[in-house]
């Protein structure tokens, strides 16, 4: 893969080596991006884990009462996400999601964003408040920094964009959103910024 396509050489790394993805990340727990997620929503809204991986956030939010699906561009992501979980998943493209207007209740949009190209986000970011609801309730999670980077390691090669917390806050309300929550959270290299906002 040439790496002039970052999202094209991510997603074949996690097609190749989606199994130990699974592995390495099936035991972690997010309950307090989860919880602060779920509580916005009533019993049974249906929601979209966007950029769902093999599953595991969808599983989760299935657990909190709420009707969740999976979408992602990987396909091995997707054929390890069905292995391990009953859910419903389709491969699709953040930037032209294959969902109706106005359909849903919720969007959790955790550790994806960080993969496109800081230029596509505003346009991923426009899709999710297009399939909202009124009032529907997006969760994003990306990593914090500047700039953009390549990672190289057991898994494959990475492309991960960085963002300061105004940065993203400030394209999450250009795309039609309200930020009612934010904070940072530790993660295994670095910090994590984690917002949540309701659709206007």
């Amino acid at each position: 893969m040439a790496e002039t396509d970052p999202l094209e050489t991510t997603i074949h790394t996690y097609d190749q080596s989606a199994a130990l993805y699974a592995d390495n990340i099936w035991e972690m727990r997010l309950d307090r991006l989860l919880d602060a997620f779920s509580s916005r929503l009533e019993a049974g809204a249906r929601v979209l884990d966007l950029g769902c991986g093999p599953g595991r956030d969808t599983d989760h939010l299935q657990a909190r009462s709420l009707d969740a699906f999976g979408l992602d561009l990987s396909f091995g992501m997707l054929q390890e996400a069905k292995k391990r979980t009953p859910w419903n998943f389709a491969q699709g493209d953040m930037h032209h999601l294959p969902l109706p207007n106005g359909q849903l209740g919720g969007v959790w949009l955790s550790a994806a964003l960080l993969h496109l190209p800081r230029h596509t986000a505003p346009q991923a970011l426009q899709e999710v408040r297009r399939v909202l609801k009124p009032s529907g309730v997006l969760f994003l999670g990306v990593k914090q920094g500047s700039g953009e980077s390549w990672q190289d390691s057991k898994l494959g090669r990475r492309f991960f964009i960085y963002y300061q917390l105004d940065e993203i806050k400030a394209l999450v309300h250009a795309a039609g959103f309200q930020v009612v929550e934010d904070w940072e959270s530790p993660g295994s290299v670095g910090k994590w910024l984690n917002i949540v906002a309701t659709a206007i």
